[in-house]
């Protein structure tokens, strides 16, 4: 909870609207047992996709399971690749595909976009305050670490990383459906992409 403070300190956010997006999530998802995400995740080869530059050079993955960060999930489908897990805020995400477990993110600057859920059938919701209800806190920050964290936390064998780029300074135009192509990263998306950067470094340096 002590780094989630410190998001909020230093992008700005608001820890009431977090509150109030979570409570929205927990009361419109349906009850979900995270045990299906546990077992098709532990002992596997995972790949993690972001929806970075590269993204469009994927046309096809070896590894056993296939985590979406948000965005990418538009690209992988239309190249017939349905991933297993969507980790998603919901603000980059166009398709739903129907065997695919959603790992939601409630935050205080996607309310409106909520009800997209209703357009899924397997959700866990996660958020970035206390979990209470239904909410789980599996940590991490952006779409992409917070894949890397999950597969960690759910006992993957080995993850590897596809279309994550933390240094280019470029912005897929995967990652949001109104962006027609690559984009310069503003100054708040490099220091989110940072963030991302030095939380996969932990998670996937940390031998545990």
């Amino acid at each position: 909870m002590n780094f989630y403070s410190m998001i909020r300190s230093q992008f700005g956010f608001n820890e009431r609207d977090d509150y109030i997006s979570a409570s929205i999530l927990n009361y419109i998802v349906n009850d979900y047992n995270e045990e299906e995400l546990r077992d098709l995740i532990k002992g596997r080869n995972v790949a993690i996709v972001g929806a970075g530059p590269e993204l469009i050079k994927i046309d096809k993955i070896k590894e056993d399971v296939i985590i979406a960060a948000d965005g990418a999930t538009n690209y992988l489908v239309s190249i017939g690749l349905e991933p297993d897990v969507i980790v998603t805020d919901l603000d980059g995400i166009i398709v739903y595909p129907k065997n695919s477990i959603f790992v939601v993110l409630a935050h205080g600057d996607n309310i409106n976009l909520l009800p997209k859920v209703k357009e899924m059938n397997k959700v866990i919701p996660t958020a970035q305050v206390l979990p209470f209800g239904r909410l789980k806190l599996y940590g991490g920050f952006t779409d992409g670490d917070r894949a890397v964290v999950l597969a960690r936390y759910m006992g993957a064998k080995s993850i590897k990383l596809y279309a994550m780029d933390f240094e280019s300074g470029i912005v897929g135009k995967f990652s949001k459906p109104y962006y027609n192509e690559d984009v310069p990263a503003s100054m708040i998306k490099r220091k989110k992409l940072e963030i991302a950067r030095m939380i996969i470094e932990k998670v996937l340096n940390h031998n545990v």
